[in-house]
């Protein structure tokens, strides 16, 4: 079964949240074709992949309120080490509890087999997109990421023990996830309050963003930074045949 064939496997259930839709797709065992260094298909060559699983999280504000969220991770849990989880992501934040269990299952379950695809990420959902191994921007998305806000209630020491734990757990999480992108200098203007906003572009240039998919076709950030550099435009799909099996490769690896 080639590649093509292989998109074409009806998805066989989802969960649902109040924010957030987790699809299950089942790909059956099959033959890839196989691809040599300049990245050609070798006509006739193929090889023998496993079946697995692709989970596909979209993902929403961090604002869960019903048990939705434990049913979409209970599910996760479940996963094969040959399974692979996708995060599309359209979220404008919320929950850092909330986004730290899925943190959770990304690093246990789903270590170095996580994809994110960000239409548009702010906050917690700004963090989501670091989780991915290989993290996808369209032309036009958004990023943006700040500090996080917290209320508690209790006793005035209760408050003040809570606070300074609170804080040191998420400052260690955030510059965990952050440091590889910022400065010193911005990181600590993130922890004082200040928005970062990024494009596409800035993504790209700070290795935010690993990949882009522009005009049908998926570029690596050095490749879509050497075309912009150039002034070029993205190739109108000139071998229609070679960026279809570069697109289903990165979407079904």
């Amino acid at each position: 079964m080639c590649n093509s064939e292989i998109q074409s496997q009806k998805i066989d259930n989802s969960i649902y949240a109040d924010n957030h839709t987790l699809f299950i797709e089942k790909i059956p065992a099959s033959a890839y074709p196989v691809v040599d260094e300049s990245g050609e298909v070798i006509e006739g060559v193929f090889k023998e992949g496993p079946e697995y699983t692709i989970y596909k999280l979209f993902i929403g504000d961090f604002l869960e309120t019903g048990n939705g969220v434990q049913r979409i991770l209970a599910e996760l849990q479940k996963a094969q080490p040959n399974d692979t989880l996708e995060f599309h992501i359209s979220s404008r934040g919320g929950s850092v509890d909330e986004l730290l269990e899925i943190y959770n299952i990304c690093d246990t379950i789903f270590h170095n087999r996580v994809t994110c695809y960000c239409n548009y990420g702010y906050s917690a959902g700004a963090m989501a997109f670091l989780f991915g191994k290989e993290r996808l921007v369209y032309e036009h998305s958004d990023w943006m990421m700040h500090s996080y806000t917290a209320g508690f209630g209790g006793k005035r020491q209760d408050l003040l023990d809570h606070l300074e734990h609170e804080d040191k757990k998420l400052k260690k999480f955030f510059n965990q996830l952050l440091k590889p992108y910022f400065t010193k200098k911005e990181l600590k203007k993130i922890q004082e309050g200040k928005d970062f906003w990024l494009n596409s572009e800035e993504m790209l240039k700070r290795g935010i963003a690993t990949h882009i998919m522009i005009k049908g076709e998926v570029l690596t950030a050095e490749e879509y930074l050497k075309m912009i550099r150039s002034n070029k435009k993205p190739l109108k799909n000139k071998n229609k045949k070679k960026n279809k099996e570069i697109i289903n490769h990165f979407l079904t690896k």
